[in-house]
C-alpha cells in the first residue's frame, strides 16, 4: 500500500497560489504566506511551490493531534491493524470469487475484464477521495464509503448475471479504495518522515497472517455456502470489525471539539462561507433577527440550501470531479476493450471494439484541456509536475505495480488448474508475495531510521524483481502438465522474492499531499494496465492455444471451449495427468510465459526512473515543510493546524548515485 498524505488542494498560479516576489534588501525570495531565505551556498530551488492548506486539513492536523502518549496512539494504530485486517480479507476473497462467479456465467474469461474495470474505478477514485477526505472530514468519509462499500459486496452477491456483477464490482472497487485511503491518511498524519514506513505496518502486516488463513476461510466458504454467500459475509462483518476505529476517531474528533484552536478554524470556515456567498449571508442575519419560530425556520431552511448547493460546487470544482471522471473514462475507454477482443471470436475489427478506442483517444486532449485550461483545481499543477522527482516517482509506482500484475494477474487459476493446486494451496500461493512483503515492510522500516535514505533500497529492489521475473518464465513458462509439485514450489520462491521487491518499492514521500495523493493512483493505473495487457494476451492466445494442445495430443478439440470458458467445472471431470489436463496446463503455461517475459522486460525502463528518484533524508519530521520551518522559524513549534501554508517542492536533496551517472552524461540534461 503506497503511503498517501492528506492533500492540500492547489490553486494553478494564475489564481495567484503561487505567488513568487523577490526581496532585494534580504536577498530572499518570498512566497504567499511562506518566506524562503537563501543564501548563496544553497542548493534549495529558487521557485518552490507553496500551497494554502485547507480549513479540512487543519481539522484533520488537530484532531490527529490529540493523540497523546505512545499507548493511545499505539491502540489507534492497532485499531487501523484490525481494520485492515479483514479489509483485505474481504478484498482478497471477492478477488477469488470473481473467478467463480464468471465461472458460473460460463464466461470466465471476462475475468480479467472485470478486474481491469475495478482498477480503472479504484485510479480514478484514490486522488478524489483523498480531496474529500480534506474537505468534508475523514471519519465522515469514512463512514460514507463503507456504507457504500457494502452496497457493491450486495450487488455482487446477487447479480444474476456477469453485467450486473460487473457493476456491483465497479461500485465495490470504487469506494473500498476510499477506506483505505482514509487510513492511510492518518498513518501519514501520525508519522514522521523517519518512522514513516514502520507507521506503515499495520495497513501492511495483515497479510502475513492473510496469506495462511485465507486459503482456508475461501475453502471452506466455497465448500458449504457457496462463492454467492461467501461475497455476502463480508457486508456485516467488515463494518462491525472496523468499529472500534470509528469509535476511537470519534473521541479524538470529540476532545478536538474543546480546543480554541477547533473553534478558531470553525469560525474561520463559517465567516468564508458567509463572505462567498451574499445570500447565504442574508438568510443568516435573516435568522439571527427572526422572532418567531418560523420565521427562523424558514431562514435555516435556506441558509441550510445554499450550503448544500455550496458542497455540490465544492464537489465539481474544487475535488475536479470532472477530471476524475475523465481520467476513469480514458483508462476504461482505452484498457476494457483489449480484454474483451479475444475469445471464441476476434473483434478486433467490429464497431463495439473500434469505437471505444477511438473515444478513449478523442478524450485524452478534453482532459488535457480541462487541466491545464478550465479547472479552478487540477490535480497536479504543472509547477508541479515538471519537478523530476515528482514525474519519476509517478512512473516508479505505475511500472512497480504494472510488472507485478503481469505475470499475478491470473496466479489463482494457473495454480488450480495450470498446476493441480488445491483451492486452499492456490489462494495462499497467490498471495505470498503480499506475505513476504508484510513482512519487509516493517524490518525495511526500522533499517531506514537508522539509514534515512531510501533510494538505494529501491534499486536494489528492481535487481530483485529482475530475479523473481526471471524465476517466473522458467516455472510459470515450462510447465509440462506432470510434474506440478515442482512447478508449484518455484512459483512460490518466485513469488516470496517479489514480494520482498515490492516492499521496496513503498514510495517515502516528502512532498505534501497534492503530490502524494496522485502517487496512490499511479500505482492503480499501472494494476489497471497489467490486468489489460494480461487480459488481452489472455483472451487473444489462449483457446487458440489449448485447441492447438488438443489436436497435437489427439484430444477432441470440441473440449477446449469448455475448458477456456468453464475452467473450474473442466478439471473436476479431467483428473491431473490425463491428455486433456495436460493440453490446459501446457496451453496456460504457454500464455503465463509470454506474460512473465513482458514484466522481466520492463525492469529495464523502471530502473530509468528509479535513478531520476530524488534522494530526500528522511526527517524526524511529518513532511519536509514541517522539518524547514523547525530549522528557519523561530516559531516552528506552533500548532500545524495553525499554519495556513506549506511548501510543496524540495529540490535540495543530497544523491551521489545520479551525481555519479552525470560524470559520463554530462552532455544529457537531467534535470535538478
Amino acid at each position: 500500500m503506497n503511503d498517501i498524505k492528506a492533500s492540500s488542494i492547489l490553486e494553478k498560479p494564475e489564481n495567484n497560489k503561487f505567488q513568487e516576489m523577490d526581496d532585494p534588501k534580504t536577498n530572499s525570495y518570498v512566497f504567499e504566506g511562506f518566506e524562503s531565505r537563501l543564501s548563496q551556498n544553497s542548493s534549495e530551488p529558487k521557485e518552490a511551490p507553496v500551497a494554502e492548506k485547507s480549513l479540512g486539513i487543519r481539522k484533520a492536523e488537530l484532531i490527529i493531534s490529540q493523540l497523546d502518549g505512545y499507548w493511545h496512539k499505539g491502540l489507534y494504530f492497532f485499531f487501523i491493524f484490525i481494520g485492515m485486517y479483514i479489509t483485505t480479507v474481504d478484498n482478497y476473497t471477492i478477488n477469488i470469487f470473481i473467478g467463480y462467479a464468471t465461472n458460473s456465467y460460463k464466461q470466465h474469461s471476462l475475468m480479467a475484464t472485470i478486474g481491469t474495470i475495478g482498477a480503472v474505478a479504484s485510479a480514478a477514485s484514490m486522488p478524489f477521495f483523498a480531496r474529500a477526505a480534506d474537505v468534508f472530514g475523514r471519519l465522515e468519509l469514512f463512514v460514507v464509503a463503507m456504507i457504500c462499500k457494502v452496497m457493491g459486496i450486495i450487488i455482487q452477491s446477487q447479480a444474476l448475471d456477469v453485467q450486473r456483477y460487473a457493476a456491483g464490482a465497479v461500485f465495490y472497487a470504487f469506494v473500498s479504495s476510499g477506506t483505505v485511503i482514509v487510513w492511510q491518511l492518518c498513518v501519514s498524519d501520525a508519522s514522521t518522515l523517519k518512522w514513516r514506513l514502520m507507521a506503515l505496518a499495520p495497513m501492511c502486516m495483515p497479510v502475513i497472517i492473510n496469506t495462511w488463513s485465507v486459503g482456508d476461510i475461501t475453502d471452506q466458504l466455497l465448500k458449504r455456502h457457496g462463492w454467492e454467500f461467501g461475497i455476502t459475509l463480508w457486508a456485516f462483518t467488515t463494518p462491525l470489525v472496523c468499529l472500534p476505529y470509528m469509535l476511537t476517531h470519534l473521541h479524538l474528533m470529540w476532545k478536538a471539539r474543546k480546543t480554541s484552536t477547533w473553534t478558531q478554524i470553525a469560525n474561520e470556515k463559517r465567516q468564508k462561507f458567509l463572505d462567498d456567498s451574499p445570500t447565504a449571508k442574508r438568510y443568516h442575519d435573516n435568522m439571527l433577527a427572526s422572532t418567531t419560530w418560523l420565521e427562523k425556520f424558514v431562514a435555516r431552511l435556506k441558509f441550510i440550501s445554499i450550503h448544500v448547493a455550496k458542497k455540490l460546487v465544492v464537489i465539481l470544482w474544487e475535488m475536479d470531479f470532472i477530471g476524475f471522471l475523465l481520467l476513469a473514462v480514458i483508462l476504461g475507454l482505452l484498457l476494457v476493450p483489449l480484454t474483451l477482443a479475444g475469445g471464441d471470436h476476434s473483434k478486433w475489427q467490429q464497431a463495439s471494439t473500434i469505437v471505444p478506442l477511438v473515444m478513449g483517444f478523442v478524450t485524452i486532449p478534453i482532459f488535457v484541456l480541462w487541466e491545464s485550461k478550465l479547472t479552478k483545481k487540477p490535480m497536479l499543477p504543472f509547477a508541479v509536475m515538471k519537478d523530476r522527482g515528482v514525474w519519476a516517482a509517478l512512473c516508479v509506482g505505475l511500472f512497480s505495480t504494472l510488472i507485478t500484475f503481469m505475470p499475478g494477474s491470473f496466479a489463482y487459476p494457473v495454480l488450480l488448474v495450470g498446476m493441480n493446486a488445491s483451492v486452499k494451496i492456490a489462494t495462499r500461493t497467490a498471495g505470498l508475495n503480499q506475505f513476504t512483503e508484510g513482512i519487509t515492510v516493517p524490518v525495511l522500516g526500522l533499517i531506514l531510521t537508522k539509514v534515512k535514505r531510501a533510494k538505494v533500497f529501491i534499486i536494489l529492489g528492481n535487481f530483485i524483481m529482475f530475479i523473481a521475473m526471471g524465476l517466473f518464465v522458467h516455472f510459470r513458462g515450462s510447465n509440462d502438465g506432470i510434474r506440478d509439485k515442482y512447478y508449484r514450489d518455484g512459483v512460490a520462491i518466485a513469488m516470496c522474492i517479489s514480494g520482498v521487491a515490492l516492499a521496496t518499492f513503498y514510495r517515502l514521500t516528502s512532498y505534501m499531499a497534492p503530490v502524494t495523493s496522485i502517487f496512490a493512483t499511479s500505482y492503480t493505473i499501472g494494476i489497471a494496465f497489467a490486468k489489460s495487457i494480461s487480459g488481452a494476451i489472455w483472451t487473444q492466445e489462449m483457446l487458440g492455444e489449448i485447441t492447438t494442445r488438443m489436436i497435437n495430443l489427439n484430444v477432441d478439440p470440441s473440449l477446449a471451449m469448455i475448458a477456456y470458458g468453464s475452467p473450474y467445472d473442466f478439471i473436476v471431470e479431467y483428473q491431473w495427468g490425463s491428455p486433456e489436463r495436460i493440453a490446459v496446463s501446457t496451453a496456460y503455461a504457454a500464455i503465463q510465459r509470454k506474460l512473465s517475459i513482458v514484466g522481466l522486460c520492463l525492469c529495464v525502463p523502471i530502473l530509468v526512473f528509479i535513478l531520476l528518484l530524488r534522494n530526500h533524508k528522511l526527517v524526524d519530521s511529518q513532511n519536509m515543510d514541517d522539518e524547514k520551518q523547525k530549522l528557519q522559524n523561530a516559531d516552528y513549534e506552533k500548532n500545524a493546524a495553525e499554519r495556513e501554508k506549506s511548501q510543496i517542492i524540495f529540490k535540495d536533496d543530497e544523491d551521489p548515485i545520479l551525481n555519479f551517472l552525470r560524470r559520463p552524461l554530462g552532455s544529457l540534461n537531467l534535470g535538478k
